[in-house]
């Protein structure tokens, strides 16, 4: 048996560029790896349904994205093995912080091992694209500035060296598919590349429409931002601030209403 680490990530910075004509949105981001993690456990069985056991009961059922990348992966060589995913889940649902997205990737990368699938890196990232959009950001393991869909990545690293972040988590579920649904496209006046995007860390074009719809979120980027920077992971609910020194990132979690659930992690150049 093989346990493998999901880890998550945090948006330093998401604009909104247009609507697709497949309904997606072209975007801008920065994706960075953070040391907050599930933990996922591969095993061969017999038989031919996929098992799924975690200690979220709602999360074991073949509506997990973990099943679907097993089942995917099985389908895309037409082999016959059979496995069972034990998911340890640690990462928010519904946060921001890619926790889904990241457990496909490692189901697929832990599944091609475990079954000797031998595919290339190319072809996994074709079947995470068909997961989701932040799936090739954890195929690839590298934090990475995203366009497109998000599934366009440049490798390049951010930070210089490692950063301490604390992430706050509201307890609120948000559904990336709702709030983007929900987002009116206006003239979209920011454009962030490689050579700007300096400029535009903590910018989130979803953080007006989640504070008008959730006050905890905005009570919560105050609270950061009175001590530096705050800012929305994602599409919400998580929020996040970046410290250069640890013990200030522990000063800060202080500062937040005990209610809520913080997490000080680091960043990560790769998986």
């Amino acid at each position: 048996m093989s346990v493998l680490k999901s880890p998550a990530k945090i948006n330093l910075f998401l604009n909104i560029i247009d609507k697709r004509v497949d309904n997606f949105h072209n975007i801008e981001t920065y994706f960075q790896l953070v040391s907050l993690y599930d933990y996922i456990s591969l095993d061969i069985i017999g038989g031919t349904k996929i098992e799924i056991k975690s200690n979220q009961k709602s999360l074991a059922n073949h509506n997990n994205i973990c099943v679907k990348a097993a089942e995917l992966l099985r389908k895309d060589v037409g082999i016959k093995l059979n496995a069972s995913i034990c998911l340890i889940k640690n990462i928010p649902i519904g946060g921001g912080l890619g926790g889904g997205s990241s457990n496909a990737a490692t189901v697929l990368l832990g599944l091609n091992d475990l079954w000797k699938c031998n595919l290339s890196k190319k072809r996994l990232l074709n079947l995470g694209e068909k997961l989701g959009s932040d799936v090739p950001l954890f195929i690839n393991g590298y934090s990475a500035f995203g366009e497109g869909t998000g599934i366009s990545l440049t490798k390049i690293k951010y930070f210089s060296k490692k950063q301490y972040i604390l992430i706050i988590n509201p307890g609120i579920h948000v559904s990336s598919k709702i709030m983007y649904s929900k987002y009116i496209i206006n003239d979209c006046i920011k454009r962030v590349n490689l050579d700007n995007m300096l400029h535009h860390i903590g910018f989130n074009s979803f953080e007006d429409l989640l504070c008008n719809e959730y006050p905890e979120i905005k009570e919560l980027l105050d609270i950061l931002r009175e001590q530096g920077i705050g800012a929305v992971s994602g599409s919400g609910s998580c929020i996040f601030s970046v410290f250069e020194d640890e013990n200030q990132a522990k000063y800060v979690s202080e500062l937040v209403p005990k209610k809520y659930q913080t997490y000080i992690v680091h960043s990560l150049d790769r998986i």
